[in-house]
């Protein structure tokens, strides 16, 4: 059965470092959770505090109704799945999935059962005999996988299970990690350093760096509505300006000047949009009133296929990116042409420069 976690208060130090910074977390039942942030950040700090092999200095941990302090790791019902697959290597694959049932003495009768319904969900039925070194990268990793569920856990947690594997594999394996998720049922909390990732496999993201919380939400509230700039420019691209360097782009636009926040002076004020929310005006294209221009000239052209991305030098050492999907090739600006460059009025965001806090647009 899902269980929640509650993460309340939690702080953990190692000698000069203050790895976990108060952390308040509430996971849901059967919900997908992910943790996300640079590495040193605490995430894996936080995920091997709640697995038990850490013992945090202060706050308490909950799964369910019960507080999990106390509770050695071995006790605590979790499956956790590593980054190095941690498969046992003088052991079949059947071997290696039954090794948790049989330390939990649970009944021979039931332990084929149970693995073959464990390496069916992971689509490794046939490969029972197998040892670990007649298996591919992704294969020992969903042996680690069904290891880990067929314990049937109140938590399943996973540390980067993804890092050692090809990026197409990738792209597969977290599809099947959430497909089976969604089909037991259980909690799952997932480690992470890859933004796309956590924005693909999460019902809801917890950024964090240097030990601390920065933003918990669903993946649109993280890359849309981000808290500070570090959540905004860790989570996907960004185009970050100074307030001067902005106006200065937009001819000292009066349309910008009256969204900057109010109460705070021009030079503590960053500017930031994402490539993709802007775009490149076509010959003769009017303004649209909703939208901010900056004029410039193209330094490069970067044809991706679907879409194509322009490096657009604004004025001095200051530059822009616009990514933008292209139908025809008409379409493609040539390099060293001017452009100008559009941006919509509410895709603009606004940072405080020396804390990084969110500022709100007036408009």
């Amino acid at each position: 059965m899902a269980k929640r976690i509650l993460i309340d208060g939690v702080r953990k130090t190692f000698p000069g470092v203050v790895a976990l910074d108060n952390v308040d977390i509430e996971v849901k039942e059967g919900e997908f959770f992910t943790l996300l942030g640079p590495s040193g950040c605490g995430k894996t700090t936080l995920l091997r505090t709640i697995a038990g092999f850490y013992q945090q200095d202060a706050g308490h941990i909950h799964v369910g109704d019960a507080i999990i302090d106390k509770v050695p790791a071995h006790q605590r019902d979790i499956g956790m799945v590593f980054q190095n697959y941690a498969v046992f290597p003088h052991m079949t694959v059947a071997e290696n999935v039954a090794f948790g049932l049989k330390n939990r003495k649970v009944p021979n009768a039931e332990i084929g059962p149970r693995v073959a319904k464990a390496l069916a969900t992971v689509q490794l039925t046939g490969y029972e005999e197998r040892t670990p070194d007649k298996l591919s990268g992704g294969q020992q990793q969903r042996v680690g996988l069904a290891r880990a569920m067929v314990i049937e856990p109140r938590l399943l947690l996973l540390d980067e299970p993804l890092s050692n594997l090809d990026a197409k594999l990738r792209l597969q394996m977290r599809e099947d990690i959430l497909d089976i998720q969604r089909q037991l049922g259980i909690t799952a909390v997932y480690v992470t350093h890859d933004q796309e990732e956590a924005l693909v496999i999460s019902d809801r993201i917890a950024v964090m760096n240097f030990g601390k919380l920065q933003q918990i939400g669903t993946p649109w509230e993280i890359y849309r509505d981000p808290v500070n700039r570090f959540v905004a420019t860790f989570v996907g691209n960004m185009n970050v300006l100074s307030a001067a360097e902005t106006l200065a782009a937009a001819g000292a636009s009066e349309e910008l000047r009256r969204l900057m926040p109010a109460g705070v002076p021009e030079e503590q004020v960053t500017v930031a949009y994402r490539p993709e929310d802007a775009h490149i005006a076509l010959p003769g294209e009017a303004t649209p009133r909703e939208a901010v221009s900056f004029a410039g000239r193209i330094d490069k052209t970067l044809f991706l296929g679907s879409s194509v991305v322009y490096r657009v030098h604004l004025s001095g050492d200051v530059s822009t990116t616009v990514n933008e999907y292209v139908s025809e090739k008409a379409h493609l600006r040539p390099e060293q042409s001017n452009a100008v460059v559009l941006v919509p009025r509410d895709k603009l965001l606004f940072f405080h420069t020396e804390d990084g806090r969110r500022l709100r647009a007036e408009g």
